[in-house]
């Protein structure tokens, strides 16, 4: 005992001493994240010590250093100390990339009621979970080895296992998916099972909480969020090398926020003008401008109404009430522009295309599917239809693949949610994953 309390165990103050150096040099090595590795609040965690020693024996399950979504960092002393101080740092600027870029929230696990995971559980997690911690790890590495940061052996490695780079976690679950199987033919692994803690999945472990770390509140964490992504944009103007994916995550999060509906009308509109700008000639009414003494008569220019199709994303991870919401939002904009009554022609489609229907309301509209995703061929069997559509648009939440080319008609899609992508080639509007109810306009019953 001492005079101010309990002893701190020997190996403690070692500990402490390793995270420390930990931190300065992911600090040094990643500059542009510094604030968010200095905002890791260190949990020591109670050690299994050896019988003949005393000393704290590494356990290889905590070697990732795993962080809740409270950025609290659980250090297994022994773990921590046999850790070169290179590698304990590299896991911090990793366990900062699950944390900052909201894995968490990104993840689709859903554990049975009662069920734990993590290494402290005593129970296998299940495949699901460990292929999100592999792509959504996937994701991080890929900046890292930009900074010339290579990963401790057995972690995801993109540019190791051929993958595509910068790409999101979502994305790369499906590849990662594709090569494990291939791999377990072979009687291989793809990589080792590594857990990165709830920081990658928002599945509590068994070895958090219990009132040893507070961590940071909702308020700080938004704070030290807009504090990165506005250092990484000075650096990216000051023309100083930022990894792509850390540049497209800053440029997301300072992105000043806007009346979703505002926006979706002005997209939605813009692709209907541009389709009904395309003017022609014909003869059914004939021209004005006519000579009153001459027998020619001339064709005169119209404007045709566009002809529009909707693609609707019905997989399960889309809930039918927002898409009915959407539909109700989408179908008022459309209605506001070429009129009320006009023909809709619409595909529910997950991995694949539903039998076309047509309707003068969107509510008429009957939603079928739930299966996997492919936007391909919802849009592929809208540009099959005769007559050939002028403008196609696309309500889903963006997880799905995109054709490599442009299509014949102007696209518009609507990416439902935070998370999930659109092809260059398209207009896009973001709306959020709750929709509120659409309030009719004046006239409208």
């Amino acid at each position: 005992m001492t005079a101010d309390g309990p002893r701190a165990p020997a190996y403690e103050e070692a500990v402490r001493a390793r995270i420390a150096a930990a931190r300065l040099w992911a600090a040094h090595r990643a500059p542009y994240l510094a604030s968010a590795v200095f905002a890791l609040n260190p949990v020591i965690l109670e050690p299994a010590l050896d019988e003949d020693t005393g000393a704290p024996v590494a356990d290889p399950q905590f070697r990732a250093f795993p962080a809740d979504t409270r950025w609290n960092l659980y250090v297994e002393p022994g773990t921590a100390l046999a850790t070169p101080v290179e590698e304990a740092g590299w896991w911090m600027l990793h366990q900062v990339g699950h944390l900052v870029r909201g894995h968490a929230a990104r993840s689709p696990v859903r554990p049975a009621p009662g069920q734990e995971v993590g290494p402290a559980a005593g129970v296998v997690r299940d495949e699901e979970a460990h292929r999100w911690n592999q792509a959504a790890d996937a994701e991080i590495n890929d900046d890292l080895e930009a900074e010339d940061l290579r990963g401790p052996a057995g972690v995801v490695s993109p540019a190791e296992l051929g993958l595509p780079a910068n790409r999101t976690a979502e994305e790369y679950v499906p590849m990662i998916d594709v090569l494990a199987q291939a791999m377990d033919r072979g009687g291989r692994a793809l990589a080792e099972a590594i857990d990165c803690g709830s920081a990658v999945d928002g599945q509590e472990r068994t070895y958090e909480g219990g009132g040893c770390g507070e961590g940071l509140t909702q308020l700080d964490r938004e704070l030290l969020e807009r504090s990165i992504a506005a250092g990484i944009q000075d650096r990216i103007s000051a023309r100083s090398e930022v990894p792509s994916g850390w540049r497209r995550w800053a440029e997301e999060r300072v992105r000043p926020s806007v009346n979703w509906r505002a926006r979706l009308g002005a997209t939605v509109r813009r692709g209907l003008s541009t389709v009904a700008g395309q003017v022609d000639f014909s003869y059914r009414r004939p021209s004005r401008r006519v000579g009153a003494y001459t027998d020619i008569v001339p064709p005169s220019m119209v404007r045709a109404v566009p002809d529009t199709v909707l693609v609707i994303d019905t997989s399960g991870s889309v809930t039918r009430d927002v898409l009915s919401r959407l539909l109700a939002e989408v179908s008022g904009i459309i209605e506001s522009v070429a009129g009320p009554h006009r023909r809709l022609r619409a595909f529910c489609c997950d991995v694949r295309p539903y039998p076309v229907q047509v309707v003068r309301r969107a509510s008429d509209i009957e939603l079928a599917g739930g299966g996997g995703t492919d936007m391909r061929a919802g849009i592929a069997a809208a540009m099959a239809l005769r007559p050939r559509p002028d403008l196609v648009i696309v309500l889903t939440d963006g997880e799905t693949p995109w054709p490599e080319q442009r299509p014949a008609a102007h696209v518009v899609v609507c990416l439902i949610g935070d998370g999930g992508h659109a092809p260059d080639w398209a207009s896009v509007a973001r709306i959020p994953a709750d929709v509120p109810p659409r309030v009719p306009a004046k006239g409208e019953s």
